[in-house]
């Protein structure tokens, strides 16, 4: 199969919130999160994990332009996916995909429309609004940012990239008005647009008035401008069917994430569902309390093997140090690296809780199939063996969407088909 389209995400779940568009439209599209095995996949869609929110700006730019070297050739279009919160890096992660670009004689003027309506997540006068509130004045903001506010372009400006916005009054004059401006921002020397977006049909806009123009730009953004994209490269093709063997062992809800409305959503799972529950402190984790944690392990295993689902998480501490994400969740996937395996599907919140998990049993990836709701996409897993798998991002959905995960694999199983 030849690939046409390459994403590159800082997270897992944000490569398969925005590959699972152009499954969804019939695309094989699979998300990988080990960079050194990613040429082992031959979908038309091949999205990437980079690991890289965690990182320093430099580094984080670094391992942008490793990948594009690695994996984007002439011909396929790119689609840069950043944190529709602005967490991690993309300012600097942008900056390298264009030198990279250049240097490749790719395309290297960029349009920048971060909007996802269907998550709260609009683009107005240029800067970030979730559900209309400046993204500076979020909860999430407040434990985790990078930049001074939500302004993308004074974002880019530090990195040298000097782009134009475009107001929403202009995007809805639609395609031909953007394209026009599109292509005088681009003989005018500018390195892209930051186009602002409040619904699906303003994206749609965007979407048709860049796709033609592919061999000279690249798109950054999050799922919701992937949707119009996806669909006017292959539309209504419908999605995949795969087969699911119709056992006894139950399934496996993980949250490691800790912004609120992912632990509002188990909460929700825990009054309303009969799963047994574990919790596991950062000390816990993180301390000397091996012969403990290996005991826990085998009871949720134990548990999963006896047909009960479980629900497994990284205790809320008032005060989270972010910077131990990456250690806790190599850590907790240690424990459950038998329960993954005893599991007939799995739920996760959280990227590098996702890819922790998964790496741990020998999984290097997800073909993407179909969406329990926007931005929460079902696949099967790749790699040693194959697993039905819902995985959401933190800050994505409402109280109601772990257990509506938890229901759709249920139902999946029950049918004997994922679709």
């Amino acid at each position: 199969m030849k690939q046409s389209w390459f994403v590159l995400a800082d997270d897992l779940t944000g490569a398969a919130d925005c590959a699972i568009a152009f499954a969804k439209n019939g695309m094989v599209s699979d998300v990988l999160f080990e960079s050194d095995t990613a040429a082992a996949s031959d979908a038309p869609v091949l999205a990437v994990d980079a690991a890289s929110r965690p990182l320093p700006a430099a580094e984080a730019a670094q391992r942008h332009a490793a990948l594009l070297e690695r994996h984007f050739r002439k011909g396929m279009r790119l689609y840069k996916k950043l944190d529709s919160l602005l967490r991690g890096q993309p300012a600097a992660e942008t900056a390298a995909a264009i030198r990279t670009l250049r240097g490749m004689g790719g395309p290297a003027f960029v349009v920048m429309a971060p909007a996802f309506p269907a998550t709260g997540r609009t683009t107005v006068n240029g800067r970030v609004l979730v559900n209309g509130m400046p993204l500076e004045n979020t909860e999430v903001w407040a434990r985790d940012h990078t930049y001074a506010n939500g302004d993308l372009a004074a974002a880019l400006k530090p990195e040298g990239l000097n782009v134009r916005n475009i107001l929403l009054a202009d995007v809805r004059k639609g395609a031909q008005t953007i394209a026009g401006m599109v292509a005088a921002d681009m003989d005018e020397g500018f390195d892209g647009v930051v186009c602002d977006a409040e619904t699906l049909d303003d994206l749609a806009f965007i979407a048709e008035a860049t796709h033609a123009l592919a061999d000279r730009l690249f798109w950054v953004g999050t799922g919701g401008l992937a949707v119009p994209l996806a669909r006017m490269s292959r539309p209504e093709q419908g999605s995949c069917v795969v087969a699911l063997p119709q056992g006894g062992r139950g399934l496996l809800l993980v949250v490691g994430s800790v912004v609120k409305v992912s632990r509002e959503a188990l909460r929700h799972v825990l009054a309303s569902q009969q799963v047994e529950h574990y919790s596991f402190t950062p000390q816990q984790l993180l301390g000397d309390a091996g012969a403990a944690l290996a005991e826990q392990g085998a009871a949720i295993a134990e548990a999963l093997a006896a047909g009960k689902d479980v629900a497994v998480e990284i205790a809320e501490v008032e005060h989270p140090n972010m910077a131990l994400g990456g250690r806790l969740a190599a850590s907790l996937a240690r424990v459950l690296h038998n329960a993954l395996e005893s599991a007939a599907g799995l739920v996760v919140t959280g990227g590098e809780t996702a890819a922790n998990l998964m790496a741990e049993v020998g999984i290097h990836g997800i073909r993407l199939v179909a969406e329990v709701e926007s931005g929460v996409p079902a696949g099967m897993t790749l790699g040693n063996f194959s697993l039905p798998i819902v995985t959401k991002a933190g800050s994505f959905g409402t109280e109601r969407t772990l257990a509506s995960s938890l229901d759709f694999l249920r139902a999946a199983i029950k049918k004997g088909e994922l679709a």
